[in-house]
């Protein structure tokens, strides 16, 4: 466990990149796919009357978050350009 953290703690510095980024890449734009239409499902379940224990707010923010936490990680893992 301990080294797994290391390992990814060492792909966020500048100038590594993980082994295989056109398949990082290819997840991100999955991941960014499967998160925006569970997000889309659950406003439109609201919008025609489906009581999904949530509210939109909520929604929202959780949405945005896992995008913003998955493309920040994924981008900077899978480019040698930029790091943290």
């Amino acid at each position: 466990m301990i080294k797994k953290l290391k390992a990814a703690m060492s792909l966020m510095k500048a100038g590594r990149v993980v082994a295989d980024p056109a398949l990082w890449k290819t997840r991100q734009i999955t991941s960014s796919v499967l998160v925006a239409a569970i997000w889309s499902a659950i406003n439109a379940a609201s919008a025609f009357g489906v009581n999904v224990p949530i509210d939109a707010e909520t929604v929202d923010a959780i949405a945005v978050a896992l995008l913003a936490g998955v493309n920040l990680v994924l981008t900077i893992t899978t480019t040698d350009k930029i790091g943290v």
